[in-house]
């Protein structure tokens, strides 16, 4: 009969312990599908994958986490009122992982995030238009544009090349983009031979790259985005070596050699604002590898896009451990805030109540045999 009660007890003990415990939700609103979706496409799955894998593990701080995912289809439109659905609707407390310039001047164009105090964890643009007022509930992972151009141009400059042709989109992360180039010229002395502009959403670029080719520049740096420069690539036809070609980012290595070939893409520099993680030593790199090798996320690539999504993720996770047992959008904020000399896994990450940018990190990667990135 004693033995009975014990159980019994035991029982009722483990009843109220899952009553008690929280669903957290976190969420992305991103783009799955549309121009920018090479970014989003497995990234969603790490996100999802990370949240299944701390779940399976008891959840942070006796609660479990919920991923909720929405698609803009790269449609800055359609982006401010799915966030105001993931809050509003879904009770999400913070956001990771935007996409988009354009997209995320919508978001901020509504207040929404600061009205509610959500903060969004990474965002794969480097605009300036989108750290500045306005901003505040944005925490940045990645340095902006500005600082990828320079990097770009640095090295140009440094191998020789003065001659210069710009691609860039027909709209404000353009206009961001040409006012850095037009800084680095200056600095570096080298000339802007030829701009030639693109609108979101084209699909031939049979005249640009003609345009662009005519003017025999040393240099090319194609400041679009990840669909518009692979269409590029697809039609651009001067011989191998004819100019060094330089690219943002947010390009995903692996798609744009499966989509125009190894051989046309072979020596395009790359700008990148997370470490290789096949080379680096960091432990958040070490964590990112042996992540992959889980069934969480299986079918999942080792290349720099997802690794910052990866560290994205790893640090919202982070934030919400900080924020407690009953984390609010408010103590998620004051978390990332607090992050002034964060390592996240070896990564160093700065945040404070005046700085939104916790990283700089900068480098220049290389397409190589096989399609490899090196850096």
């Amino acid at each position: 009969m004693f033995i009975k009660k014990i159980v019994a007890a035991l029982f009722a003990c483990s009843i109220v312990t899952v009553a008690i415990a929280e669903e957290v939700k976190i969420g992305s609103v991103t783009s799955l599908t549309g121009g920018n979706s090479s970014t989003s496409t497995e990234g969603i799955r790490i996100f999802k994958g990370y949240v299944d894998m701390i779940n399976a593990k008891g959840g942070i701080n006796g609660n479990m986490l919920k991923s909720v995912v929405k698609d803009d289809e790269s449609d800055p439109r359609k982006t401010p009122a799915l966030v105001d659905e993931a809050i509003n609707k879904d009770n999400v407390i913070a956001l990771v992982n935007g996409v988009g310039t354009v997209n995320t001047m919508a978001i901020m164009k509504t207040g929404i995030l600061n009205k509610h105090d959500v903060p969004l964890v990474g965002v794969f643009s480097g605009s300036d238009a989108i750290r500045g007022p306005g901003s505040e509930q944005i925490f940045h992972t990645r340095a902006n544009y500005a600082s990828e151009v320079m990097k770009i141009a640095r090295l140009a400059s440094t191998i020789g090349l003065k001659r210069v042709a710009v691609l860039y989109q027909d709209d404000g992360f353009g206009a961001s983009i040409n006012q850095s180039i037009a800084k680095a010229a200056e600095e570096f002395k080298f000339e802007v031979i030829n701009k030639t502009s693109y609108k979101s959403g084209d699909t031939d670029f049979t005249q640009q790259a003609k345009q662009i080719i005519d003017s025999k520049p040393q240099a090319i740096f194609l400041m679009g985005v990840p669909d518009a420069v692979t269409r590029f690539m697809k039609v651009y036809d001067a011989p191998a070596g004819a100019s060094q070609i330089y690219a943002l980012s947010f390009i995903q290595v692996k798609d744009l050699v499966t989509a125009v070939g190894e051989k046309r893409v072979r020596g395009m520099g790359i700008s990148q604002v997370v470490p290789n993680p096949n080379t680096a030593s960091i432990p958040l790199a070490k964590d990112f590898l042996k992540f992959l090798k889980t069934p969480y996320a299986a079918g999942v690539q080792s290349n720099h896009i997802n690794f910052e999504v990866y560290l994205n993720v790893r640090l919202l996770v982070d934030a919400v451990r900080m924020a407690g047992a009953n984390p609010t959008p408010k103590k998620i904020t004051k978390a990332l805030i607090s992050m002034n000399g964060y390592q996240l896994a070896g990564l160093p990450i700065n945040f404070s109540e005046t700085n939104r940018r916790g990283s700089s990190y900068l480098d220049i990667g290389v397409i190589g045999v096989n399609g490899r990135l090196t850096n």
